[in-house]
């Protein structure tokens, strides 16, 4: 079987075992570059060898690609975790073509690639959260001076307040906010339903429960007022729209909060920045890392315990500043 009508198979398996979109669409995109590397040829997948994969490999370490967006940026070399993804996609492919008996040695297996690094962690700061919500309510970059301000539309102002406070309180991912419908949030309980990553019915991840506080609340009860649909009440609506009043996607997400970055002067302004800053300050007020795997919807321990690692740091440099032995020299 060709690599082009094992990589078909493979997506459509992938699909019936209720795989994500997001997780096919990056599938998709990985073979689609070791297509790309082979082409001409479309080669009988038992006839690839291992130097061609190492080939391919090497193309991706050492070649720029175009970034994909909407913004157009220069060309870059990818990351060691997307050339790590790109691995596991092709040792996933070897072992649904291994098992359907169309080859036989797993090649993939055979070849090292680079490790990546851990994330780097960079939760907001407060004063950068106070100039993001100062930023909802002015056009014009933070500190300029109010005379060259203009006014941003207020139903965009109380999405935004509310947009901020929600992804701050609840830590969740962006794809699970876009996806919120006001059936899933309970304004009374101050808890909304999300659906995480996984694989259950209809590619769609585990559901939890996360809390929000008395002030996000009221944002959002006051959003919703103005959009005209806390009563009568539509449970099928999105609790964030777009200002067209269309779904909120996270391509827009994603660009809407680093235009809103650029407004106030807080580099990196992203939808998973908000869930770091939720994670560590979870953690630095006395949380335990059990419950917050929960509210974060991690299947491991794993990436809790980088958040972990960020407040022991934090603790180290307290005790350091605050120790009576050094501060009094004895």
């Amino acid at each position: 079987m060709n690599l082009s009508t094992a990589a078909q198979g493979f997506l459509l398996d992938k699909q019936i075992a209720g795989c994500s979109p997001n997780t096919i669409r990056n599938y998709t995109g990985d073979l689609r570059r070791l297509r790309q590397h082979l082409d001409p040829l479309d080669p009988d997948l038992s006839d690839i060898t291992t130097d061609q994969l190492k080939t391919f490999f090497t193309w991706l370490i050492t070649a720029r690609f175009t970034p994909g967006g909407i913004v157009k940026r220069p060309p870059q070399r990818l990351s060691p975790k997307t050339i790590r993804n790109i691995h596991t996609t092709l040792c996933s492919l070897w072992t649904w073509a291994i098992g359907e008996g169309y080859t036989h040695d797993h090649l993939p297996r055979q070849i090292q690639v680079p490790k990546p690094e851990p994330p780097d962690i960079q939760p907001f700061t407060f004063l950068q959260i106070q100039r993001l919500i100062e930023a909802t309510y002015w056009s014009r970059q933070w500190a300029t001076s109010p005379e060259t301000q203009s006014e941003i539309p207020r139903r965009q102002q109380l999405r935004d307040r509310a947009l901020i406070l929600f992804l701050l309180d609840t830590g969740v991912r962006a794809s699970e906010l876009c996806r919120l419908c006001l059936r899933n949030v309970d304004l009374q309980t101050g808890t909304a339903s999300v659906i995480g990553k996984g694989r259950l019915s209809g590619g769609e991840g585990k559901p939890r429960t996360v809390q929000y506080c008395a002030r996000t609340t009221r944002a959002l009860w006051t959003y919703l007022a103005d959009r005209n649909v806390v009563q009568p009440y539509q449970p099928a609506a999105h609790l964030f729209v777009t200002k067209q009043g269309t779904e909120l996607d996270r391509s827009n997400l994603r660009r809407h909060l680093n235009a809103l970055g650029k407004r106030a002067g807080v580099p990196k302004c992203h939808p998973h920045r908000f869930r770091h800053t939720f994670a560590t300050n979870y953690l630095r007020n006395g949380g335990d890392i059990y419950s917050l795997q929960n509210l974060l919807g991690h299947t491991s321990l794993e990436m809790v315990r980088r958040y972990l690692h960020l407040t022991e740091t934090d603790t180290a440099s307290a005790h350091r500043r605050a120790s009576p032995v050094d501060n009094w020299k004895l």
